[in-house]
């Protein structure tokens, strides 16, 4: 499982049927997804908003500039004899 794969909705629906029934439990109206999220709390499941990720450019770094005008652009020199234009 992936995180933001286990919701109430998906644990409520796995409880009702397939693991009370494996278990011999058959409940007339189910579990409530608020059991549901009770249960996964209980459990020690969190609710948790993801977030995008947040990348920073630091391209005005010294260290960065200096690889780039150092090291990758001489490499890129090297390989642009080999590519197709």
């Amino acid at each position: 499982m992936h995180i933001g794969d286990v919701t109430p909705m998906l644990f409520r629906h796995t409880l009702n049927k397939r693991i009370f029934p494996t278990l011999g439990y058959m409940l007339d109206i189910g579990l409530s997804e608020h059991t549901a999220r009770r249960w996964l709390y209980k459990l020690g499941w969190q609710r948790t908003r993801l977030k995008k990720g947040v990348y920073m450019d630091r391209y005005k770094r010294d260290d960065v500039r200096e690889y780039w005008n150092n090291v990758f652009l001489r490499d890129m020199a090297l390989f642009e004899k080999r590519m197709v234009q």
